[in-house]
């Protein structure tokens, strides 16, 4: 078992210990006896409400992203569903992860925008941009490629991309509302983007 699956059974066996009625009625989930359900990112998935496990509610389509596994997707929903009391509200106003993070986030955009992600994507911005209006973006400008994301509900991820040239790499920008922390923890914004990350690469091999 590596490191993730550990912290995915962890955040599991937490999740249990929560009142699951009270999710149901904040975020006014579809349920049964046996599951809850949320669409995360352009897919429906459920939730066993008895041993935590997650996974697909249907068999995704010939063509859909398919997870090898649901650390990313799991640790991000246990926050969300958990994280608060009452249901956050975002401000509509976007913020840096280095901006999120305080002390413990300053650099994080350097990092981020020099990762191996970028490079996936050089020279290949309508693939994609068609990637993210397949998981139901909204174009937003100010980059090559710039779309607002739907995470869960009103939770959004804006992604931006810049195609690299002679002088530049290629760089991406994640950016999140300014109550993101009101939503998940600081360190589970790293599964989102891990998410996205993956998901986009996904999608921009297939759709071009």
């Amino acid at each position: 078992m590596s490191n993730y699956d550990r912290m995915l059974a962890q955040a599991q066996t937490l999740f249990l210990g929560y009142d699951q009625e009270a999710m149901i009625r904040r975020w006014a989930l579809e349920h049964d006896d046996g599951f809850l359900y949320a669409d995360y990112m352009g897919q429906k998935l459920r939730i066993d409400r008895r041993t935590g496990d997650v996974g697909y509610a249907c068999a995704p389509a010939e063509g859909e992203y398919r997870a090898p596994g649901f650390v990313n997707e799991g640790m991000a929903l246990f926050d969300l569903l958990t994280r608060s009391d009452v249901r956050p509200v975002p401000t509509g106003r976007w913020s840096s992860i280095s901006t999120l993070g305080g002390i413990i986030g300053a650099g994080h955009d350097r990092t981020l925008s020099h990762e191996g992600t970028a490079a996936r994507f050089q020279d290949r911005c309508d693939a994609l941009a068609a990637a993210c209006r397949r998981l139901g973006g909204v174009p937003t400008g100010k980059a090559d490629v710039g779309y607002a994301i739907p995470v869960f509900r009103d939770f959004q991820i804006l992604f931006q991309y810049w195609d690299g040239d002679d002088e530049f790499p290629a760089n991406i920008k994640y950016l999140f509302d300014e109550n993101a922390l009101q939503f998940m923890h600081y360190e589970t914004l790293w599964y989102v983007m891990g998410t996205l990350a993956d998901r986009l690469t996904w999608y921009a091999g297939t759709l071009g």
